[in-house]
């Protein structure tokens, strides 16, 4: 009898310890995966971040060619900041999904709007249905907000404030 009670103590030992160990290796292993899945939601949003950004310092500089007195320093800058936008864009495309595609797209269009500034002519006006560089610049970085929100898995990614210049002239 004592071996009796002694084998089915350790098969409930067994039993007690399975029903422990299984539930917590299943949440471990939801946890690492959820870990994986979301490593690198705080870069992407960074570098999302950084491309809005570096575009749009990118126009601002431009708009100020004909404001400047010191046209080479001024140049410099315009060069700096395009060569970053460059980088982040090619840093998205690591991370990214291939809805980032809107980052190269933002990359493209500031292209654009630099040349234009600079005096060159918008060869690629008829294609976009003669929407301007800018134009197509802040569809671009719509289409870039929308992409990086859908992938860090915001609710409603494609509810994103409208970025038409705001003139109070219009009555909107």
């Amino acid at each position: 009898m004592e071996t009796s009670a002694i084998t089915t103590s350790v098969v409930l030992l067994i039993i007690g310890a399975a029903v422990g160990l299984i539930p917590t290796y299943l949440i471990e292993r939801k946890r690492e995966r959820h870990a994986l899945e979301v490593r690198w939601d705080l870069p992407l949003y960074g570098l999302c971040n950084q491309c809005a950004s570096a575009a749009r310092q990118l126009v601002h500089l431009v708009r100020r060619y004909n404001r400047t007195q010191d046209r080479e320093e001024h140049q410099k800058k315009v060069d700096e900041q395009h060569a970053r936008l460059r980088s982040v864009v090619q840093q998205i495309r690591i991370l990214g999904s291939r809805e980032q595609q809107a980052a190269r797209e933002v990359e493209h269009h500031a292209w654009w709007v630099r040349n234009v500034h600079e005096g060159g002519e918008d060869e690629l006006a008829a294609y976009y249905a003669n929407a301007t560089p800018e134009e197509r610049l802040r569809e671009a970085m719509r289409r870039l907000f929308v992409a990086g929100r859908r992938q860090l898995g915001v609710k409603k990614p494609d509810d994103v404030a409208s970025d038409d210049p705001i003139d109070p002239r219009l009555g909107e």
